[in-house]
């Protein structure tokens, strides 16, 4: 693991955006602060807040912050059963309405990008953009052949603004992962990391082409989901050239009854999409913000959908799958003892834990969810209580599981937000019980066979000679082990007692400053004494304490 850094520059500038936009309201909508961050809020209740809503104030601090921000508002967007509906709504205008590049600029970046194709090919582009958004922006276009198309550019000097934010969140999370107990289970640090490199691939788009061209690979046959063709010979780093597509954002309900379109169809399509890209083609959309997410309304009784922006796409080991997959199959049956085992084989939990108290604890959260609508499930509480249960039984976050997390929460928000009464249960249930008939089946099975023929030929030579000196192996390895455990425990015996040094070292700094302040106070008298000389008594007795801490 990387070295914990701080940027004490980065973290005041996050701190003076929040001052400035009066972010301290967001207590208000339910999200609670420590104690001591509390106190140090409350003087700016003082301060006029910019704006009467909070979640203007919010959007404009996130495109203030920068791009990694923005992305974050677009994830908080989607979660219409955590926040009220006017900061949702103000937080999904970032999907595409992030103040755009100057349109002289934006010409420049596109001439530069197309070279000699731009007047050999192109017969116009319109300046003002299509869409904006926090790491390119969008500009429809025709080409001499009469074909519309679009044409995405990155914004100049967006990878600097970016590898500048990411430096901020690490240091966020170097300091939650100081401060907070539970911060080395959740992984906060490694989180960062692997969205660093998420988001530093979301700025090639010669990537994005090619996930783009897969993507519609795997759907063009199947009519449920459409991927604009790319035009591989104007793609560049910074520039991609795709087919204009038309369809409503999936986020404009309003828009999707007026035309008479069927959600509940829609609804469940959307669910057999997201479980198909996972379990069958492992390769799924990972960015799937409203923003992204048309709808083809030309058959109004039987929608489709279209996928936009392919920079972010999610691959799991076929392990992580295996197991995910026993999870909600066993949850589709109430199988809370199969979820509990699951996760301890996975390593997801420590196998010391006793298997029966976990079990209990997952009947517990999630058999009352069972057979309810989306619009019945608080999403919110469950996810508490999950947390909770994972601090309970030590379960770690899975960061290779970040971005399947990150795409169930925007489908699960978009999902609420379009057709509460979509049955889950009904929809999921089905696929996730032919997948596993799939997978035990004959065929499925012969092809796994296949695949490992070559090292299992590569093995066989050697396979008599390692059945012999099998057991000798086991006893080196279980020596090891017993050698491993003992520096381990000596490791821990040091760690322990230079803990108490530090203890005792700080408890003494305490006591020192304390009779410093005393004997200052003494000296200088005056109105504000009895207050300095309490303070410093505290101060004093709170070291007195680290000193007897680090003594036992």
């Amino acid at each position: 693991m990387k070295p914990l850094r701080i940027s004490i520059g980065g973290l005041l500038r996050l701190a003076l955006v929040a001052s400035k936009y009066r972010l301290d309201r967001l207590t208000t909508l339910g999200l609670r602060l420590p104690f001591w961050l509390t106190l140090l809020c409350l003087p700016l209740r003082l301060k006029p807040a910019p704006s009467d809503c909070v979640g203007t104030d919010l959007k404009l601090a996130l495109i203030e912050l920068g791009p990694a921000f923005i992305k974050l508002g677009q994830l908080l967007s989607t979660r219409r059963d955590l926040l009220p509906e006017t900061v949702a709504n103000e937080l999904a205008s970032l999907q595409d309405q992030v103040p755009g590049i100057d349109s002289a600029q934006a010409m420049e970046t596109i001439k530069a990008g197309l070279g000699n194709h731009f007047a050999t090919h192109f017969q116009e582009i319109n300046p003002e953009p299509l869409a904006s958004a926090s790491i390119a922006q969008v500009h429809e276009g025709t080409l001499t052949d009469g074909t519309q198309i679009v044409i995405k550019i990155r914004r100049p000097g967006i990878k600097a603004l970016v590898l500048k934010d990411l430096t901020l969140l690490e240091s966020l999370a170097a300091l939650l992962h100081k401060t907070l107990p539970d911060a080395g289970r959740l992984h906060l640090f490694q989180i960062v990391q692997d969205y660093r490199q998420v988001i530093l691939a979301e700025l090639d788009f010669v990537q994005e082409a090619a996930n783009a061209i897969k993507l519609r690979a795997f759907w063009l046959p199947r009519g449920k989901l459409y991927v604009p063709k790319v035009y591989t010979l104007f793609t560049r780093d910074n520039l991609i050239v795709m087919e204009r597509v038309h369809g409503i954002v999936i986020s404009e309900r309003d828009q999707l009854i007026a035309a008479k379109v069927n959600l509940e169809r829609l609804a469940n399509l959307g669910v057999e999409i997201f479980f198909t890209q996972v379990f069958i083609d492992n390769f799924f959309h990972a960015d799937m913000h409203p923003g992204n997410i048309l709808v083809n309304i030309t058959d109004p009784e039987n929608p489709t959908y279209i996928a936009l922006d392919c920079a972010i796409i999610g691959v799991l080991t076929q392990d992580d799958r295996n197991y995910l997959g026993r999870n909600l199959i066993a949850f589709f049956n109430e199988d809370y003892r199969d979820i509990a085992e699951a996760h301890i084989d996975s390593g997801w939990v420590p196998d010391h834990i006793n298997a029966d108290e976990f079990e209990a604890v997952i009947k517990q959260v999630c058999a009352p969810l069972f057979g309810k609508t989306m619009s019945e499930i608080e999403f919110g509480k469950l996810l508490i209580a999950l947390f909770s249960a994972a601090r309970d039984f030590e379960m770690e976050i899975q960061p290779q599981l970040v971005l399947l997390q990150k795409t169930l929460l925007n489908i699960e928000g978009i999902g609420r937000h379009l057709y509460g009464e979509l049955d889950l249960w009904s929809t999921a249930a089905p696929f996730m019980q032919r997948w596993r008939a799939q997978k035990t089946s004959f065929p499925d099975l012969f092809a796994e066979l296949k695949r490992l023929t070559p090292d299992l030929v590569q093995a066989l030579p050697n396979l008599p000679s390692n059945l012999l000196l099998a057991p000798g192996r086991v006893e080196m390895m279980t020596a090891s082990q017993r050698r491993q455990s003992r520096k381990l425990t000596e490791l821990q015996f040091a760690l322990a007692q230079q803990s108490q040094r530090q203890r005792q070292q700080f408890g003494l700094l305490l006591v020192s400053l304390a009779v410093i302040a005393l004997m200052t106070t003494r000296s200088l008298g005056g109105d504000g004494a009895p207050g300095l000389t309490a303070a410093s008594v505290l101060i004093g007795a709170f070291g007195l304490l680290q000193l007897i801490k680090g003594k036992g």
